[in-house]
Parts: C-alpha cells; structure tokens; sequence
C-alpha cells in the first residue's frame, strides 16, 4: 500500500507543478503553491464501477449501428 500512497503523492506534486506553471508563478510562488496544496486530503480518490469488456462492446455495437 506504500507504493499506492507514494504514486498518488508524486502525481499530486506534478499536478500542483503543472497548475503553478499555468498560473506563471516564478519559482519561489511555485514552492509556496505546492506546500500550501500538497495535502492528505488532495490525494484522496472513490473507488469506481469497472466496466468489463462485454459491456462496453455491447455499447459499442449498440453506436455504431
């Protein structure tokens, strides 16, 4: 389970960096953006329905005609 939280850490921290470099902050406003929304509760995801493949194929089958 490390590895789950140290994956969803490191993709939260390149998120916060992507959206400090849409906003333009310099490099000091960048560190102060990411430490004031690098938090525990960002990282949180739901679990979802997974679709099996049957499903999707029927939707699929089911467009396309």
């Amino acid at each position: 389970m490390d590895f789950l939280e140290n994956l969803m850490e490191i993709n939260n921290i390149i998120t916060l960096q992507k959206l400090a470099e849409d906003k333009n902050l310099n490099e000091g406003e960048t560190k102060l953006f990411i430490q004031k929304h690098n938090k525990d509760n960002n990282r949180l995801f739901t679990p979802c329905k997974q679709y099996q493949i049957d499903e999707y194929k029927v939707a699929v089958d089911k467009y396309n005609k």
